[in-house]
């Protein structure tokens, strides 16, 4: 029950770089997504992967579509994902210990996983024929939920959990006996009498089991399938803990009627249900997200995943997530497009004049729309990128080998040679640590072998004179032209508006000393 991939699907994707995850902010927007780490930890994986198949992104933006237009639905199914997540810490606990353990805590983890299978199962046929939808992924998933909650043995099952709760809940108190050492330590419980009513304490049968489980079997089998969060108890409860061998011994005349009973269910297809986790974590999460984005004021869409003529790829009313993330007010909303006529574009301007989030903003609306998800425009049409690759500037821990431009120098021959006509380039101040005459002579072969391999390019720098060769580079042989872009300055001020121009040098220049105050008017008021 895969609802992160179409029906037929070769499920082929592209893991990013790390670098890549790092310049675009992945673990930044997902900790914005969601508060919880295993959640974030799902959304980094699926954004890190590139989608290559168009009718893949297709499939997850209708069940987006469904689960974003309609709250009800995607709160259940939220619920749902945390039923799931339960049922499968209950199973790997179960399965961590040994075959031929019969202790209470085994019989009770896989007493769980079943219901909590059973439960899970229920109430996706309950939302799923309750809410309309359109989407191919949740008519699919509703057929199958319906077919499972409609069999014979679904509904022994329900009968059969029912009788195994029923034979536990025969314990619902104890009356006990407690003996202490001269040190008010416990030294011995007796258990008096077990009662099948709740008598006035805070021990219900269901935290003794709890806390049984959680401090016996629960941080070894926790260990073994990476379930480091079980083992998180405050204190170990020396009630619970002599308690444990005296209800054990009470309950083993239900053991081997519950358990044959287990036995009969074993062979259901829990893991069908287990196997959605991650995609009802991603749809829910960053549809709830989209929507906060939205009653803030900020533009969303889906974007359409077309095959458009000459390859184009164009996104209209965009500006960068992050800057909706921090609440920023009156975000200045960029156009831009790559064809195959227009591939490499040269990126100038004034620092803090917007272009490494105007980048990097690119990057992020061609990964969430590889990932099927909305992005932060008006408009975004044609295929995404199926690879984006970044070069930001280095930390400079790691050119301890190498030197900076060392560093620099190597990252680009990796770029070089993963980098295809279907890949999107982002350099940000590449060889700004040289020479200007260095930094020339580099930037342009690098444009150059990329021009040869097709690639889509944006070429953020201060190396003003590069865009004065543009012409002469769209000589060299290799698909779409050299474009100069800068971001624009209006009476010496940043209007973070991105347009076709050659650099401005001296308005950079004024722009610049104007905000330090040393042009000469400034310091001469002095």
């Amino acid at each position: 029950m895969d609802i992160l991939y179409a029906d037929g699907s070769e499920k082929k994707y592209r893991e990013l770089p790390k670098e890549t995850i790092k310049d675009l902010a992945v673990e930044e927007i997902t900790s914005w997504i969601s508060v919880m780490a295993e959640e974030r930890a799902v959304l980094k994986t699926i954004l890190s992967r590139v989608l290559l198949d168009p009718e893949d992104m297709r499939f997850r933006q209708e069940i987006f579509r469904d689960i974003k237009s309609n709250a009800e639905l995607r709160e259940g199914l939220y619920e749902a994902a945390s039923m799931i997540r339960s049922m499968k810490e209950f199973a790997g606990a179960a399965r961590a210990t040994s075959d031929k353990d019969n202790s209470l805590y085994t019989i009770l983890q896989e007493l769980r996983s079943i219901s909590l299978y059973s439960d899970t199962a229920r109430l996706l046929a309950e939302l799923l024929n309750k809410h309309e939808i359109h989407s191919r992924g949740l008519l699919r998933l509703k057929e199958e939920m319906d077919a499972i909650v409609g069999s014979e043995k679904f509904s022994e099952l329900g009968e059969d959990i029912k009788k195994m709760m029923d034979d536990l809940s025969t314990v619902r108190s104890a009356i006990i006996g407690v003996n202490f050492t001269p040190d008010l330590d416990i030294e011995n419980i007796a258990a008096v009498e077990f009662l099948p009513v709740p008598t006035r304490s805070k021990y219900s049968f269901a935290n003794v089991a709890a806390g049984i489980g959680i401090m016996t079997k629960a941080g070894q089998g926790a260990q073994a399938i990476g379930m480091s969060h079980v083992n998180s108890v405050k204190y170990k409860d020396p009630v619970l803990v002599a308690l444990m061998p005296m209800m054990e011994k009470h309950l083993k005349r239900h053991f081997s009627s519950v358990r044959k009973v287990i036995a009969q269910y074993r062979d259901m297809d829990v893991q069908g249900i287990t196997e959605m986790y991650e995609g009802m974590i991603f749809y829910t999460c960053c549809a709830r997200y989209a929507e906060k984005l939205e009653e803030r004021g900020y533009r969303t869409c889906l974007p359409d995943i077309v095959k458009t003529e000459n390859k184009k790829w164009e996104v209209k009313d965009f500006y960068n997530i992050r800057l909706a993330m921090l609440r920023e007010k009156n975000v200045v909303e960029n156009d831009f497009s790559f064809s195959d006529e227009e591939r490499i574009f040269v990126l100038t301007g004034p620092n803090r004049g917007g272009k490494t989030i105007l980048e990097q903003g690119l990057g992020l609306v061609s990964l969430m729309a590889s990932a099927g998800l909305f992005v932060t425009a008006g408009s975004c049409s044609g295929i995404p990128f199926s690879n984006i690759l970044t070069h930001f500037p280095i930390d400079e821990n790691l050119t301890i080998n190498y030197g900076r431009l060392g560093e620099e120098a190597k990252r680009v021959r990796e770029i070089v040679s993963d980098t295809d006509e279907d890949t999107l380039v982002l350099f940000n101040e590449t060889y700004s640590t040289t020479s200007s005459s260095d930094a020339l002579y580099l930037s342009e072969d690098l444009l150059h072998i990329l021009k040869d391999k097709g690639a889509a390019v944006i070429f953020n720098t201060h190396i003003h004179e590069l865009a004065k060769d543009i012409p002469e580079m769209n000589a060299w042989e290799g698909k779409g032209k050299i474009i100069s872009v800068i971001m624009e300055i209006k009476d010496n001020v940043n209007t973070f508006k991105v347009k076709r121009a050659e650099p401005d040098y001296c308005s950079y220049a004024r722009n610049i000393a104007l905000k330090y105050g040393v042009t000469y008017e400034q310091m001469k008021e002095e």
